[in-house]
């Protein structure tokens, strides 16, 4: 039977290790200085290297022929493989190293038996290690039970416990240990690790299909292994991308930073018709999707900061995060978290319709196409069309009173909108105060925060409005309220009015003149009667009755 991969190609010692080299550095220098832990606790996610460091650093203080390397950067403390003591170990005989899967161990009794066996002397080794894997799954009379023994155990005996969920552990246990944390390792230490087993198997495997087993192994050595073993017993000779997706189900990352692309220049044809070249290839559209919103997530951050770049070296080569800077060029910031909120809803939404794609192509319509909002015009000489049947019999009429009958008013005409026209700023400053009326009946807040704001500027079509809080300008920008904002300034000036606003902090506070206020007053007093006279109606009707002056 042959072995797996991650098995035989698992490091034997610190030189051998890809990634993490901040603890194998540590770890050498207490093994040079003498200064050894009597426990220790590796915590981090799966495939990171928790058992292997373990397995290391018990044949490295047993190893009685120790190699120092040395470079400019870094140093390291080897086992030499060749004494009695590495080579027991490594090929799994020795008694002094036990190895406890705590998952299986639970128990107090576990560890009471372990106990018993601690004051014991090393058979043959220097030191008697315990390696206890998955340390969280202790029970807490376990975990109470070992503190002791943590806390003073004989000089012969190192503890180290792995674990990923930390948050499982008692502080009391993590107080009495040193503490390695183990994080996911970069896309450029699994290609590294990768490339090198390949050559051992004598396998050619592209660049790409690397790429995509290292992204999928989310930061995991270990897994990375497994699924390239995987992979090589359905094409052990040539692996391209092809094989990988086969396996994976997942979509190639070029394929998804060619999609966006696609977002980002508004091309919505172009981009609908990957949506459709993936449900041709017979892919998975939830996970294409779940690509596609965190690289635009990954444009946001790098649009908010460069220095997220950081962040993505588990998921991004160097030439992958060039493109994402080059890509977020290309784009601002508000329609990066518009297209995201869209492939939200569109993931919600993704087999609530017969068309699965149905959902993420009205999301790429939206995210490409500008829906301007329709004019309405009614002609003022326009004939009013009756109903030629009545369902419904009118309210009688009472004989002995007089029935006045008023001419119909004819609706006024709307302003037709002229699109291409330049605002007049003499024109925008004498209907300002029409402005801030005719606003309130949509939303009476943006009123407010309109009269603390001034006119800066106006450019072509473009307003440009400055007031000396962040918090207005932020309200003021958000989508649906400067929507309203630019219908109403473009009814009330009669062309396509565009909006923006910016913050001046040299501008002082505007304060509210003595007509404005009037106005406000006068309109809430109207809003009042109306409110008034409409439940004066509503009782009348209901219960009879007249007004007696």
């Amino acid at each position: 039977m042959s072995q797996t991969l991650y098995r035989k190609y698992r490091p034997k010692n610190f030189s051998e290790i890809i990634g993490q080299t901040h603890i194998a550095r540590t770890l050498s220098n207490a093994i040079k200085n003498n200064r050894i832990a009597h426990s220790y606790l590796f915590t981090g996610p799966r495939g990171t290297g928790k058992t292997s460091f373990a397995r290391i650093f018990a044949k490295t203080i047993n190893c009685s022929n120790l190699i120092e390397t040395e470079n400019e950067t870094n140093f390291k403390i080897n086992s030499c493989e060749n004494c009695q003591s590495c080579r027991t170990i490594q090929d799994g005989q020795a008694l002094d190293i036990i190895e406890i899967d705590a998952a299986s161990n639970t128990g107090v009794d576990n560890i009471r038996e372990l106990k018993e066996t601690i004051a014991l002397p090393p058979t043959l080794l220097k030191y008697k290690v315990y390696i206890i894997d998955e340390a969280h799954m202790l029970s807490t009379g376990a975990f109470n039970a070992l503190l002791k023994t943590l806390e003073e155990p004989p000089a012969h005996v190192v503890f180290i416990l792995a674990t990923t969920e930390i948050h499982k552990v008692p502080q009391t246990i993590i107080s009495r240990c040193q503490r390695f944390d183990f994080p996911r390792l970069p896309m450029t230490s699994i290609i590294e690790k990768l490339t090198l087993i390949a050559q051992a198997e004598k396998i050619t495997i592209k660049k790409d299909a690397l790429e995509m087993i290292a992204l999928s192994a989310e930061g995991g050595m270990r897994d990375a292994e497994s699924l390239l073993g995987q992979i090589i017993s359905l094409e052990d000779k040539n692996i391209t991308a092809k094989e990988v997706e086969e396996i994976l189900g997942a979509v190639d990352k070029n394929f998804v930073v060619a999609t966006a692309e696609e977002i980002i220049l508004k091309n919505s044809s172009r981009a609908i018709g990957k949506i459709n070249e993936l449900i041709a290839g017979g892919y998975d559209l939830q996970i294409f999707t779940k690509a596609l919103i965190n690289y635009f997530r990954q444009l946001m951050l790098i649009k908010i900061d460069a220095n997220f770049k950081n962040y993505f070296t588990n998921e991004l080569t160097e030439e992958k995060i060039e493109i994402l800077f080059q890509q977020s060029a290309k784009i601002e910031l508000p329609q990066i978290v518009a297209v995201i909120d869209l492939l939200l809803e569109a993931q919600y939404k993704l087999f609530s319709f017969l068309l699965p794609q149905l959902s993420l192509e009205i999301a790429i319509i939206k995210a490409t196409q500008n829906f301007p909002a329709r004019e309405i015009i009614v002609e003022k000489n326009a004939p009013l069309k009756i109903s030629e049947k009545i369902t419904t019999a009118p309210p009688a009429v009472p004989k002995n009173e007089p029935i006045n009958i008023e001419p119909i008013k004819q609706p006024e005409k709307l302003t037709a909108i002229n699109p291409t026209a330049i605002i007049n700023p003499d024109n925008l400053k004498s209907n300002w105060n029409k402005l801030l009326t005719e606003i309130r009946p949509y939303n009476h807040s943006i009123g407010a925060l309109l009269l603390n704001c001034q006119i800066l500027k106006t450019e072509g079509n473009v307003v440009s409005l400055a007031t000396p809080y962040d918090f207005y300008k932020e309200k003021l920008n958000e989508p649906q309220n400067r929507l309203t904002i630019e219908k109403v300034f473009s009814k009330i000036l009669g062309l396509a009015v565009r909006i923006q606003v910016v913050v001046d902090k040299t501008l002082a506070p505007i304060q509210v003149s003595n007509a404005e206020e009037e106005l406000m007053q006068t309109e809430t007093k109207e809003t009042s009667n109306r409110q008034q006279s409409s439940l004066l109606s509503s009782a009348m009707e209901i219960m009879g009755g007249k007004i007696v002056e």
